[in-house]
Protein backbone atom coordinates (compact mmCIF):
# COMPACT_ATOMS: atom_id res chain seq x y z
CA UNK A 1 0.00 0.00 0.00
CA UNK A 2 1.11 3.45 -0.74
CA UNK A 3 1.76 5.78 2.38
CA UNK A 4 -0.77 8.53 1.92
CA UNK A 5 -0.08 12.15 2.22
CA UNK A 6 -2.23 11.91 5.50
CA UNK A 7 -2.80 10.40 8.92
CA UNK A 8 -0.10 7.91 8.00
CA UNK A 9 -0.63 4.90 6.08
CA UNK A 10 -4.64 6.30 5.82
CA UNK A 11 -5.26 6.71 2.09
CA UNK A 12 -6.63 10.55 1.45
CA UNK A 13 -10.22 11.00 1.08
CA UNK A 14 -11.50 12.03 -2.13
CA UNK A 15 -15.44 13.07 -2.83
CA UNK A 16 -16.40 13.09 -6.38
CA UNK A 17 -19.70 15.40 -7.09
CA UNK A 18 -20.63 15.27 -10.58
CA UNK A 19 -24.19 14.22 -12.13
CA UNK A 20 -22.36 12.73 -15.27
CA UNK A 21 -22.19 8.85 -13.95
CA UNK A 22 -19.76 7.87 -16.56
CA UNK A 23 -17.53 10.50 -15.20
CA UNK A 24 -17.87 9.45 -11.84
CA UNK A 25 -17.25 5.95 -12.62
CA UNK A 26 -14.11 6.72 -14.70
CA UNK A 27 -12.80 9.41 -12.02
CA UNK A 28 -13.69 6.63 -9.22
CA UNK A 29 -11.74 3.36 -11.23
CA UNK A 30 -8.17 6.24 -11.70
CA UNK A 31 -8.59 7.48 -7.72
CA UNK A 32 -8.77 4.09 -6.55
CA UNK A 33 -5.92 3.01 -9.09
CA UNK A 34 -4.06 5.34 -7.23
CA UNK A 35 -4.94 4.09 -3.88
CA UNK A 36 -7.22 6.95 -2.66
CA UNK A 37 -10.56 6.19 -0.68
CA UNK A 38 -13.18 7.40 -2.71
CA UNK A 39 -16.95 8.64 -2.46
CA UNK A 40 -19.31 9.86 -4.66
CA UNK A 41 -22.21 12.48 -4.78
CA UNK A 42 -24.54 12.76 -8.25
CA UNK A 43 -26.01 16.62 -7.18
CA UNK A 44 -25.34 19.50 -4.92
CA UNK A 45 -27.37 18.25 -1.84
CA UNK A 46 -26.07 15.25 -2.27
CA UNK A 47 -22.24 16.36 -1.51
CA UNK A 48 -23.08 18.54 0.77
CA UNK A 49 -25.00 16.10 3.11
CA UNK A 50 -22.07 13.33 2.43
CA UNK A 51 -19.40 16.34 3.39
CA UNK A 52 -21.55 16.85 6.83
CA UNK A 53 -21.03 12.94 7.83
CA UNK A 54 -17.22 12.96 7.03
CA UNK A 55 -14.54 15.03 6.47
CA UNK A 56 -12.93 14.87 3.31
CA UNK A 57 -8.99 15.70 2.10
CA UNK A 58 -10.37 16.78 -1.51
CA UNK A 59 -13.49 17.69 -3.38
CA UNK A 60 -13.59 17.40 -7.06
CA UNK A 61 -16.69 18.87 -8.66
CA UNK A 62 -18.06 19.88 -11.68
CA UNK A 63 -19.13 23.10 -12.39
CA UNK A 64 -21.80 22.61 -14.40
CA UNK A 65 -24.72 20.46 -12.67
CA UNK A 66 -28.56 20.74 -12.30
CA UNK A 67 -29.98 22.67 -9.00
CA UNK A 68 -26.66 23.54 -6.94
CA UNK A 69 -23.95 24.11 -9.78
CA UNK A 70 -20.18 24.03 -8.92
CA UNK A 71 -19.30 26.95 -7.70
CA UNK A 72 -22.54 27.12 -5.42
CA UNK A 73 -21.77 24.38 -3.45
CA UNK A 74 -18.01 25.21 -2.92
CA UNK A 75 -19.13 28.87 -1.60
CA UNK A 76 -21.43 26.52 0.84
CA UNK A 77 -18.60 24.08 1.95
CA UNK A 78 -16.30 27.48 2.15
CA UNK A 79 -18.96 28.75 4.38
CA UNK A 80 -20.40 25.99 6.43
CA UNK A 81 -17.13 23.78 6.76
CA UNK A 82 -14.40 25.06 9.56
CA UNK A 83 -11.88 23.08 8.02
CA UNK A 84 -12.58 23.05 4.54
CA UNK A 85 -11.29 20.52 2.38
CA UNK A 86 -9.63 22.20 -1.17
CA UNK A 87 -11.45 22.04 -4.14
CA UNK A 88 -10.99 21.17 -7.61
CA UNK A 89 -13.10 22.04 -10.28
CA UNK A 90 -13.31 20.18 -13.69
CA UNK A 91 -15.61 21.77 -16.26
CA UNK A 92 -15.84 20.73 -20.50
CA UNK A 93 -17.21 24.33 -20.39
CA UNK A 94 -14.76 27.04 -22.61
CA UNK A 95 -16.91 29.73 -19.78
CA UNK A 96 -14.29 32.23 -18.24
CA UNK A 97 -17.08 34.11 -16.17
CA UNK A 98 -18.18 29.94 -14.63
CA UNK A 99 -14.33 29.88 -14.18
CA UNK A 100 -14.06 33.25 -12.43
CA UNK A 101 -17.55 32.06 -10.06
CA UNK A 102 -15.21 29.39 -9.03
CA UNK A 103 -12.27 30.69 -8.08
CA UNK A 104 -14.18 33.65 -6.16
CA UNK A 105 -16.23 30.82 -4.62
CA UNK A 106 -13.00 29.34 -3.01
CA UNK A 107 -11.91 26.64 -5.68
CA UNK A 108 -7.76 26.12 -5.91
CA UNK A 109 -7.74 25.02 -9.36
CA UNK A 110 -9.78 23.52 -12.36
CA UNK A 111 -9.14 21.47 -15.01
CA UNK A 112 -10.89 20.79 -18.10
CA UNK A 113 -12.63 18.08 -19.91
CA UNK A 114 -11.71 15.78 -21.36
CA UNK A 115 -9.41 14.80 -18.44
CA UNK A 116 -5.56 14.09 -19.09
CA UNK A 117 -5.54 11.46 -16.23
CA UNK A 118 -1.30 12.39 -15.60
CA UNK A 119 -2.27 15.75 -15.68
CA UNK A 120 -4.96 15.29 -13.25
CA UNK A 121 -2.59 12.90 -11.05
CA UNK A 122 -0.14 15.57 -10.40
CA UNK A 123 -2.35 18.36 -9.88
CA UNK A 124 -3.98 15.82 -6.88
CA UNK A 125 -1.08 15.28 -5.39
CA UNK A 126 0.14 18.90 -5.61
CA UNK A 127 -3.35 20.12 -4.14
CA UNK A 128 -3.05 17.87 -1.32
CA UNK A 129 0.29 18.16 -0.57
CA UNK A 130 -0.13 22.07 -0.69
CA UNK A 131 -3.40 21.66 1.60
CA UNK A 132 -0.95 19.03 4.20
CA UNK A 133 1.62 21.85 4.30
CA UNK A 134 -1.14 24.57 4.80
CA UNK A 135 -2.56 22.56 7.82
CA UNK A 136 0.48 21.36 9.29
CA UNK A 137 1.63 25.22 9.53
CA UNK A 138 -1.69 26.27 10.76
CA UNK A 139 -1.04 23.39 13.80
CA UNK A 140 2.34 24.81 14.40
CA UNK A 141 1.18 27.96 14.74
CA UNK A 142 -1.92 27.36 17.34
CA UNK A 143 1.03 25.05 19.34
CA UNK A 144 3.16 28.36 19.22
CA UNK A 145 0.12 30.55 19.88
CA UNK A 146 -0.53 28.31 23.31
CA UNK A 147 3.23 28.24 24.21
CA UNK A 148 2.87 32.25 23.96
CA UNK A 149 -0.11 33.13 25.35
CA UNK A 150 1.06 30.21 28.22
CA UNK A 151 4.26 32.41 28.88
CA UNK A 152 4.71 34.37 32.12
CA UNK A 153 6.72 36.97 30.66
CA UNK A 154 4.82 39.18 27.78
CA UNK A 155 5.57 38.38 24.37
CA UNK A 156 4.56 41.22 21.73
CA UNK A 157 5.18 40.21 17.79
CA UNK A 158 5.05 43.74 15.49
CA UNK A 159 4.85 43.23 11.67
CA UNK A 160 7.19 45.03 9.02
CA UNK A 161 5.09 48.57 9.17
CA UNK A 162 5.23 48.39 13.05
CA UNK A 163 1.94 47.12 13.63
CA UNK A 164 0.86 45.04 16.56
CA UNK A 165 -0.08 41.32 15.23
CA UNK A 166 0.37 39.39 17.81
CA UNK A 167 0.43 39.97 22.35
CA UNK A 168 -0.01 37.07 25.00
CA UNK A 169 -1.81 37.38 27.54
CA UNK A 170 0.65 37.88 30.18
CA UNK A 171 1.41 41.71 28.31
CA UNK A 172 -1.99 42.89 27.97
CA UNK A 173 -2.70 41.86 32.17
CA UNK A 174 0.81 44.09 32.77
CA UNK A 175 0.00 46.75 30.72
CA UNK A 176 -3.48 46.83 31.49
CA UNK A 177 -5.28 46.97 28.23
CA UNK A 178 -7.62 44.39 26.50
CA UNK A 179 -6.92 42.47 22.87
CA UNK A 180 -8.35 44.23 20.44
CA UNK A 181 -7.38 48.08 22.00
CA UNK A 182 -3.61 47.13 20.47
CA UNK A 183 -3.82 44.96 17.66
CA UNK A 184 -3.27 46.39 14.66
CA UNK A 185 -1.64 49.63 16.31
CA UNK A 186 1.40 51.20 15.93
CA UNK A 187 4.26 49.93 18.64
CA UNK A 188 5.08 53.66 19.33
CA UNK A 189 1.18 53.76 20.24
CA UNK A 190 1.31 51.52 23.11
CA UNK A 191 4.80 51.23 24.27
CA UNK A 192 6.48 53.66 26.15
CA UNK A 193 9.24 52.65 27.18
CA UNK A 194 11.61 55.24 30.13
CA UNK A 195 15.36 54.20 30.43
CA UNK A 196 17.13 53.32 33.72
CA UNK A 197 16.97 56.74 35.40
CA UNK A 198 14.91 58.38 32.65
CA UNK A 199 11.55 60.32 33.29
CA UNK A 200 10.75 60.60 29.46
CA UNK A 201 8.50 57.77 28.11
CA UNK A 202 9.89 58.53 24.55
CA UNK A 203 12.50 55.56 24.05
CA UNK A 204 12.01 53.58 21.03
CA UNK A 205 11.80 49.90 21.88
CA UNK A 206 12.06 49.28 18.20
CA UNK A 207 14.92 50.97 17.01
CA UNK A 208 16.12 48.78 13.97
CA UNK A 209 13.52 50.32 12.27
CA UNK A 210 15.35 53.50 12.12
CA UNK A 211 18.92 52.12 12.26
CA UNK A 212 18.71 49.89 8.95
CA UNK A 213 22.24 48.14 10.34
CA UNK A 214 21.25 47.04 13.56
CA UNK A 215 20.41 43.05 13.68
CA UNK A 216 21.04 42.19 16.90
CA UNK A 217 18.73 42.23 20.38
CA UNK A 218 18.44 45.60 21.73
CA UNK A 219 17.95 45.15 25.48
CA UNK A 220 17.01 47.54 28.31
CA UNK A 221 17.35 46.67 31.94
CA UNK A 222 15.51 47.60 34.78
CA UNK A 223 13.74 50.44 32.51
CA UNK A 224 10.02 51.45 33.16
CA UNK A 225 7.24 51.24 30.81
CA UNK A 226 3.77 53.19 31.11
CA UNK A 227 0.44 51.26 31.57
CA UNK A 228 -2.84 52.18 30.14
CA UNK A 229 -3.78 54.24 33.18
CA UNK A 230 -0.73 55.95 33.20
CA UNK A 231 1.26 54.40 35.74
CA UNK A 232 5.05 52.51 35.14
CA UNK A 233 6.46 49.42 36.24
CA UNK A 234 9.88 48.06 35.93
CA UNK A 235 10.57 45.92 33.43
CA UNK A 236 13.55 43.87 31.96
CA UNK A 237 13.08 44.11 27.86
CA UNK A 238 14.53 42.77 25.12
CA UNK A 239 14.04 43.68 21.54
CA UNK A 240 14.80 41.41 18.46
CA UNK A 241 14.32 42.17 14.91
CA UNK A 242 12.73 39.95 12.55
CA UNK A 243 14.74 39.94 9.06
CA UNK A 244 14.35 37.55 5.57
CA UNK A 245 17.24 38.27 3.98
CA UNK A 246 18.32 41.71 3.92
CA UNK A 247 14.49 42.61 4.19
CA UNK A 248 13.49 43.49 7.93
CA UNK A 249 9.60 42.25 7.86
CA UNK A 250 8.91 43.00 11.77
CA UNK A 251 9.80 42.30 15.31
CA UNK A 252 9.46 40.29 18.74
CA UNK A 253 9.22 42.26 21.78
CA UNK A 254 9.74 40.28 25.07
CA UNK A 255 9.43 42.07 28.82
CA UNK A 256 9.21 40.96 32.16
CA UNK A 257 7.63 42.99 34.87
CA UNK A 258 10.76 43.17 37.43
CA UNK A 259 8.90 45.00 40.13
CA UNK A 260 8.99 42.25 42.82
CA UNK A 261 12.76 41.46 42.14
CA UNK A 262 13.90 45.09 42.40
CA UNK A 263 11.99 45.55 45.52
CA UNK A 264 13.37 42.37 46.88
CA UNK A 265 16.87 43.44 46.38
CA UNK A 266 15.98 46.33 47.47
CA UNK A 267 14.77 44.94 50.86
CA UNK A 268 18.12 43.12 51.02
CA UNK A 269 20.01 46.11 50.51
CA UNK A 270 18.25 47.86 53.05
CA UNK A 271 18.78 44.96 55.73
CA UNK A 272 22.32 44.37 55.06
CA UNK A 273 22.62 48.33 55.65
CA UNK A 274 20.05 48.15 58.57
CA UNK A 275 19.60 46.83 62.15
CA UNK A 276 16.60 44.65 62.45
CA UNK A 277 15.69 45.91 65.74
CA UNK A 278 16.11 49.74 65.66
CA UNK A 279 16.24 50.28 61.56
CA UNK A 280 19.43 52.64 62.19
CA UNK A 281 22.42 52.55 59.90
CA UNK A 282 24.04 49.73 61.03
CA UNK A 283 28.02 48.77 61.17
CA UNK A 284 27.86 47.84 57.79
CA UNK A 285 26.45 51.04 56.35
CA UNK A 286 28.89 53.11 58.97
CA UNK A 287 32.23 51.56 57.54
CA UNK A 288 31.37 52.92 53.87
CA UNK A 289 29.96 56.16 55.00
CA UNK A 290 32.39 57.55 57.21
CA UNK A 291 35.37 57.01 54.76
CA UNK A 292 32.90 59.38 52.24
CA UNK A 293 32.23 61.82 54.68
CA UNK A 294 36.23 62.29 55.54
CA UNK A 295 36.65 62.80 51.92
CA UNK A 296 33.67 65.25 51.59
CA UNK A 297 35.49 66.99 54.90
CA UNK A 298 38.59 67.60 52.81
CA UNK A 299 37.08 68.79 49.86
CA UNK A 300 35.29 71.39 51.10
CA UNK A 301 37.98 72.00 54.18
CA UNK A 302 35.80 71.83 56.63
CA UNK A 303 35.21 69.62 60.02
CA UNK A 304 33.41 66.87 60.89
CA UNK A 305 32.52 65.20 64.42
CA UNK A 306 31.61 61.70 65.15
CA UNK A 307 30.61 60.91 68.52
CA UNK A 308 30.73 57.59 70.15
CA UNK A 309 27.98 56.72 72.49
CA UNK A 310 27.72 53.73 74.76
CA UNK A 311 24.97 53.52 77.34
CA UNK A 312 25.64 53.14 81.35
CA UNK A 313 23.31 50.67 83.43
CA UNK A 314 22.53 48.98 80.44
CA UNK A 315 23.63 45.53 81.35
CA UNK A 316 21.35 45.61 84.52
CA UNK A 317 17.92 46.04 82.49
CA UNK A 318 18.81 43.04 80.45
CA UNK A 319 19.86 41.09 83.77
CA UNK A 320 16.98 41.85 85.60
CA UNK A 321 14.24 42.39 83.38
CA UNK A 322 14.93 40.41 80.21
CA UNK A 323 16.08 40.96 76.61
CA UNK A 324 12.34 41.83 75.89
CA UNK A 325 12.61 44.93 78.28
CA UNK A 326 16.14 45.45 76.83
CA UNK A 327 15.12 45.73 73.05
CA UNK A 328 12.42 47.92 74.08
CA UNK A 329 14.50 50.04 75.42
CA UNK A 330 17.51 50.21 72.62
CA UNK A 331 13.87 51.16 70.18
CA UNK A 332 13.54 53.93 72.26
CA UNK A 333 17.50 54.82 72.71
CA UNK A 334 17.72 54.78 69.04
CA UNK A 335 14.49 57.41 68.55
CA UNK A 336 15.26 59.93 71.06
CA UNK A 337 18.84 60.12 69.33
CA UNK A 338 17.20 60.22 65.89
CA UNK A 339 15.53 63.10 66.62
CA UNK A 340 18.24 65.28 68.27
CA UNK A 341 20.35 65.90 65.01
CA UNK A 342 19.52 67.75 61.42
CA UNK A 343 19.06 65.68 57.62
CA UNK A 344 22.79 66.07 57.18
CA UNK A 345 23.75 64.06 60.20
CA UNK A 346 23.58 60.56 60.92
CA UNK A 347 23.43 58.21 63.85
CA UNK A 348 24.19 54.27 63.77
CA UNK A 349 23.82 51.50 65.96
CA UNK A 350 27.36 49.53 65.83
CA UNK A 351 25.76 46.89 67.94
CA UNK A 352 24.81 45.96 71.81
CA UNK A 353 24.41 48.77 73.25
CA UNK A 354 26.91 51.16 71.42
CA UNK A 355 26.18 54.22 69.17
CA UNK A 356 27.61 56.53 66.69
CA UNK A 357 26.37 59.88 65.87
CA UNK A 358 28.26 61.39 62.65
CA UNK A 359 27.92 65.84 62.45
CA UNK A 360 28.68 66.59 58.46
CA UNK A 361 26.86 69.89 59.46
CA UNK A 362 28.53 71.38 62.54
CA UNK A 363 31.18 74.19 61.63
CA UNK A 364 32.71 73.74 65.37
CA UNK A 365 34.04 71.36 67.80
CA UNK A 366 31.57 73.28 70.43
CA UNK A 367 28.54 72.37 68.42
CA UNK A 368 29.43 68.62 68.77
CA UNK A 369 29.65 69.24 72.48
CA UNK A 370 26.45 70.43 72.51
CA UNK A 371 24.58 67.30 70.47
CA UNK A 372 26.65 65.34 72.63
CA UNK A 373 24.85 67.14 76.01
CA UNK A 374 21.30 67.29 74.39
CA UNK A 375 21.41 63.02 73.61
CA UNK A 376 22.89 62.43 77.07
CA UNK A 377 19.84 64.57 78.57
CA UNK A 378 17.27 63.17 76.67
CA UNK A 379 19.20 59.68 77.84
CA UNK A 380 18.53 60.60 81.29
CA UNK A 381 14.90 60.57 80.83
CA UNK A 382 13.28 57.40 82.21
CA UNK A 383 12.11 55.12 79.46
CA UNK A 384 9.36 52.97 80.55
CA UNK A 385 9.65 49.04 78.77
CA UNK A 386 6.61 46.57 79.31
CA UNK A 387 5.58 48.57 82.86
CA UNK A 388 8.50 48.63 83.87
CA UNK A 389 10.40 52.20 84.43
CA UNK A 390 14.36 52.20 83.28
CA UNK A 391 16.87 54.84 84.14
CA UNK A 392 19.92 54.53 81.72
CA UNK A 393 22.47 56.93 81.14
CA UNK A 394 25.29 57.62 78.66
CA UNK A 395 28.90 58.23 77.98
CA UNK A 396 30.10 59.38 74.86
CA UNK A 397 33.34 59.85 73.52
CA UNK A 398 33.91 63.38 70.57
CA UNK A 399 36.45 62.29 67.78
CA UNK A 400 37.03 65.66 65.13
CA UNK A 401 38.66 65.81 61.71
CA UNK A 402 41.10 66.77 61.10
CA UNK A 403 42.20 68.21 64.57
CA UNK A 404 42.84 64.63 65.73
CA UNK A 405 42.67 62.06 63.13
CA UNK A 406 43.32 61.68 59.25
CA UNK A 407 41.57 58.77 58.11
CA UNK A 408 38.23 56.84 59.60
CA UNK A 409 39.94 53.64 61.35
CA UNK A 410 41.99 56.55 63.65
CA UNK A 411 38.76 58.72 63.94
CA UNK A 412 36.69 55.09 65.32
CA UNK A 413 39.51 54.70 67.31
CA UNK A 414 39.93 57.64 68.67
CA UNK A 415 36.23 58.32 69.34
CA UNK A 416 35.94 55.26 71.30
CA UNK A 417 39.05 56.28 73.61
CA UNK A 418 37.33 59.22 74.43
CA UNK A 419 34.23 57.27 75.71
CA UNK A 420 35.91 54.89 77.67
CA UNK A 421 37.31 58.36 78.79
CA UNK A 422 34.33 60.02 80.08
CA UNK A 423 33.41 56.46 81.65
CA UNK A 424 36.59 57.10 83.93
CA UNK A 425 35.42 60.70 85.18
CA UNK A 426 31.95 59.27 86.56
CA UNK A 427 29.67 58.09 83.61
CA UNK A 428 27.06 60.13 81.95
CA UNK A 429 29.19 62.73 80.71
CA UNK A 430 31.00 63.37 77.33
CA UNK A 431 35.02 63.77 76.89
CA UNK A 432 36.74 65.03 73.52
CA UNK A 433 40.04 63.24 72.19
CA UNK A 434 42.92 64.84 73.31
CA UNK A 435 45.58 62.34 72.56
Amino acid sequence: MKVSLFSGTMPAAILIVDDDEVMRMLLRQFLEGEEYDVAEADNGHSALEKLGERSFDLVILDIAMPGIDGPGVCAHIRSSIDDPPPVLMITALDDEKSIERSYSAGAVDYIRKPLRWPVLKNRIRYILGSHRAKQELELLTRNYEMILDAAANGICGVDGAGAISYINPAALDMMGFRSEEVQGKHYRQIFCLAIPGGEDFTEDCCPYFHQPELNTTTTWDEARMRRKDGTAFLVDFRSTPIRQGQRLVGGVLVFADVTERQEAAELIRYMANHDSLTNLPNRNYFRRRLPQAISLAKRYSRILCLLFIDLDRFKPINDQFGHGVGDIVLVQVADRLRHTLRTSDSVCRLGGDEFVILLESTETVEGATLVAQKAIELLNEPIEANNHICFIGASIGISVFPKDCTDAETMLRNADIAMYEAKKKGRNCWQIYNG
